[in-house]
């Protein structure tokens, strides 16, 4: 494909970065994270050998995730990142750089829009187009843009967790939480602390999380007793660490999520409420992956729950989407398809 002719779907989350190419599909997906020299500018590492680096608490890398809380806070870092980023996915030098759409935190102030668009312009960009990243979402989900009923759309992250009302292509109404996968790894954290004394890693503690794999006992995937030796690159002496409770604890974790839920069905106009009631939330995000979740909200909130068929890359697909035809998105990204 030649250089002017390369659009891209760019979605810069607090945790992930995920690049898409209109023709081709998801072409990266890395952590949000980019190394530095100490007291310096000198780039040392991008994605996931950067967040190796803040995993090992290396005192040759000053380590920058300069996206936090699905906003941009620090521009210098986030634009080199998104430069590097691009490099790595295209894998060689392009004739002109590539037209973006980009996807943007729902209920972003002005400045958080300001901000993420002049970074992905710093980054290169012949030109950007800013989507609601709920509603991108919602797409990549496989919410079809001429649906009349209005539909809650829940995508947890993992740092953010945004909800948002889509109905016939729109986003109605959004907003997003800072919570998301990273506190339920801190939830098994402290866990442990309480029960073991012993002090993990946060990548050790994301790695039990995944092991486990659900926030039901019945669902879980192991419950693999650790004894002695080294598991996930900590050293555990004289120790027996069981996995059992981990789904309880999970499971109790996502209430946060569920009260929001609950607040945002009931902040709903009655005409969409009762929609919502009827068809339900769309369950999407990384942490949507994690069995038992969509049992444990139909069983609290009363509702149907149904989670995407790739909950994790439904946002990079909906941009993937989007960039099929621009035409359909309207200048403030709030709107896909379907009437004005």
């Amino acid at each position: 494909m030649l250089g002017w002719n390369l659009d891209l779907g760019l979605d810069v989350g607090s945790c992930t970065t995920r690049i898409y190419q209109r023709g081709v599909g998801i072409i990266l997906d890395e952590p949000s994270a980019i190394a530095f020299a100490p007291g310096g500018q000198e780039l040392l590492a991008v994605g996931s050998e950067a967040q190796l680096m803040a995993d090992q608490s290396s005192r040759d890398a000053r380590v920058v995730s300069p996206v936090r809380g699905g906003v941009i806070a620090d521009h210098q870092a986030a634009a080199r990142m998104i430069r590097e980023f691009v490099r790595r996915a295209l894998g060689r030098r392009t004739l002109f750089m590539p037209r973006f759409v980009a996807a943007l935190t729902t209920d972003a102030t002005p400045v958080e829009r300001a901000a993420l668009l002049s970074a992905v312009q710093s980054a290169g960009a012949r030109r950007v187009r800013l989507v609601d990243r709920t509603l991108a979402a919602a797409i990549g989900g496989g919410l079809a843009p001429s649906e009349r009923a209005s539909r809650l759309v829940v995508s947890i992250g993992g740092c953010v967790t945004e909800f948002g009302i889509v109905s016939r292509g729109r986003l109605v109404w959004g907003r997003n939480v800072r919570f998301g996968g990273r506190d339920l790894d801190e939830a098994i954290r402290k866990m442990m602390l309480n029960r073991y004394g012993v002090t993990l890693a946060p990548a050790t503690a994301e790695q039990m999380k995944l092991q486990v794999g659900a926030v039901l006992p019945q669902m879980a995937r192991s419950r693999v007793l650790m004894g002695g030796g080294e598991v996930y690159g900590e050293l555990f002496r004289n120790l027996q660490i069981t996995l059992d409770g981990i789904p309880d604890l999970l499971g109790r974790a996502i209430s946060p999520i569920i009260n929001e839920i609950h607040w945002s069905i009931a902040e709903a106009p009655t005409e969409q409420r009762v929609e919502i009631k009827s068809m339900g939330v769309l369950l999407l995000g990384g942490t949507a992956l994690l069995q038992g979740i969509p049992q444990v909200m139909r069983e609290r909130l009363g509702i149907p729950v149904v989670r995407a068929r790739e909950p994790a890359h439904a946002v990079a697909l909906g941009l993937g989407t989007i960039l099929q035809d621009l035409t359909k998105l309207s200048p403030d990204g709030r709107r896909y398809g379907g009437p004005a």
